[in-house]
């Protein structure tokens, strides 16, 4: 992929990242979730937050003021978004970028799929995103001796004693995102044995291996099902 292209789409995600933090801050929300809960609750399509105008559609969202234009769908887990080629496309000639070439959404489109055979990128549902370059991580090393994981995420946290679950969760964080400590949605894990600390990693549902994230979704869903686990 060329650079050019590249760096217009970390431009387009970042100014997503952007007005949806500016989002949550408005509406005295901690993250991408709380914020599907509060519009399901409030039943609301519609949300100004100081110059910014928010219009939710479909999947996703439209944010504008006098000086930008952003249209979105919402990406999966806690990704604000990934590329829509033709969403991108339309954000670029809506807000008059010099970048003509790229208001063609079928030219993104071929963009797109091309940088999916390269492994720059992959596409989930109907929305790519860009892989996690090797070199932008770092295998960690988790204990081998400890008998609980804590987790703690904003102001809630989860005790689990240690079992061939969490083990496993272990096994396949084979890597884990340099970047990891400026995500919007933070966990930190903290290992304890014997009622002292012995090691504390920070976790989210994007840079660690998938197969790690998976075996995390069970591990937190299970703690939230059973009474007194917090």
């Amino acid at each position: 992929m060329e650079h050019k292209v590249k760096a217009i789409m970390d431009e387009y995600i970042m100014n997503v990242s952007m007005v949806c933090s500016k989002l949550l801050k408005g509406l005295n929300l901690k993250n991408k979730f709380d914020f599907y809960e509060y519009r399901r609750i409030h039943d609301l399509t519609e949300f100004k937050v100081n110059e910014i105008k928010y219009q939710l559609h479909g999947k996703g969202c439209i944010a504008y003021s006098d000086e930008m234009y952003i249209n979105w769908n919402f990406g999966y887990r806690s990704r604000w978004c990934g590329i829509d080629p033709w969403l991108l496309a339309i954000t670029l000639k809506e807000n008059k970028s010099p970048h003509i070439d790229f208001f063609d959404g079928h030219l993104v489109n071929q963009i797109c799929e091309r940088a999916v055979l390269e492994n720059v990128m992959f596409k989930k549902d109907t929305l790519y995103y860009f892989t996690i370059p090797v070199q932008d991580t770092f295998r960690p090393k988790f204990p081998k001796h400890f008998d609980t994981l804590i987790i703690n995420h904003f102001n809630e946290q989860w005790i689990i004693p240690r079992n061939k679950v969490v083990d496993r969760f272990i096994r396949k964080s084979t890597w884990i995102y340099n970047a990891i400590n400026n995500s919007p949605n933070p966990y930190t894990l903290k290992f304890i044995l014997n009622g002292n600390e012995v090691f504390s990693m920070p976790y989210d549902d994007i840079g660690y291996p998938a197969n790690a994230i998976k075996i995390m979704d069970e591990i937190l869903i299970c703690c939230i099902s059973i009474p007194g686990s917090k």
